[in-house]
């Protein structure tokens, strides 16, 4: 004879389960006329974000809308979810465009918005996630992009470029001049093509960075190595290492005492001052 109790726990976790399941996902999709070089805020509590060029005169928007914690988001999910598909948090007001809800709502409560955007490539983009991944390709005359738990990745951006990502890593690939800013709380840091100001910093994890420092860089990791790629570029340097090793490829004119874990001097006669230090790990210059 089968236990009562076993068949009670059965019949509840089918009950979970079928919960867990029954909340509808739906999508949205607009798009917006616009002229030059919109500027276009983007913004989900939890959700990815993907930005990619289209058309020069329109913004179009992908939305993908589901319940963010199966049976947890409440018996209503379903009409919340069907409210903001019936009424999507877009608003435009001539070239300046806002998507997404950025207060705290209980129509967004435990609801996840994916986002897939495709926009003029000159576009000035403002893109944050509370939770999830960013990723923008090929688009962006300067770009803001932070997630509160996500990668970010950002390729083929021509200018000012400011990333950050409580927890993940981070990616650039920059393909025009633009002081760059690049934070994380724990995750690696790798950058490409840089021509202008540099500051990047984490809290545990590699950096790497490419380009020309035509104004001063910091670079800072409580734990990881540092690696930079710079050639011929005139710099001044001055690298500390808690724990690690210090190698310079460039012929450098040394300041102050030989010290194997700090070095000091100008390499190529000088110019632009870049700051390296880690707490643990060693700084390669190439």
């Amino acid at each position: 004879m089968r236990n009562p109790a076993i068949k009670i726990l059965a019949t509840a976790a089918s009950t979970l389960v079928l919960a867990a399941t029954v909340f509808a996902d739906s999508n949205f999709d607009r798009t917006l006329n616009v002229s030059g070089s919109p500027n276009v805020s983007v913004s989900t509590g939890s959700g990815y974000i993907k930005l990619h060029p289209g058309s020069g005169s329109q913004v179009h928007i992908v939305a993908h809308v589901r319940a963010g914690h199966g049976w947890m988001s409440g018996g209503d999910v379903d009409s919340r979810i069907q409210q903001i598909v019936s009424n999507p948090p877009i608003v435009q007001s001539g070239n300046d465009i806002t998507i997404g809800e950025r207060h705290n709502n209980d129509l967004y409560r435990n609801i996840t918005i994916d986002y897939d955007i495709t926009l003029p490539k000159s576009s000035a983009i403002n893109a944050g996630t509370g939770s999830g991944d960013i990723e923008i390709q090929d688009v962006g005359a300067n770009v803001k992009a932070q997630s509160g738990s996500g990668s970010v990745h950002v390729r083929g951006v021509e200018g000012t470029t400011t990333l950050g990502t409580g927890s993940g890593d981070i990616e650039l690939q920059q393909t025009g001049p633009g002081d760059v800013k690049a934070e994380t709380g724990s995750g690696s840091i790798r950058l490409q093509g840089l021509s202008g100001a540099l500051k990047a910093g984490t809290g545990s994890g590699d950096i790497e960075a490419q380009g020309q420092p035509t104004s001063d860089w910091k670079l800072s990791t409580g734990s990881g190595s540092v690696r930079l790629i710079v050639g011929s570029a005139k710099f001044n340097l001055d690298a500390d290492t808690g724990s690690g090793n210090i190698n310079v490829s460039q012929p450098i004119t040394m300041q102050g005492s030989l010290n194997r874990h700090h070095v000091s001097g100008a390499v190529n006669g000088g110019g632009p001052i870049i700051r390296v230090g880690t707490g643990s790990g060693d700084i390669q210059i190439k």
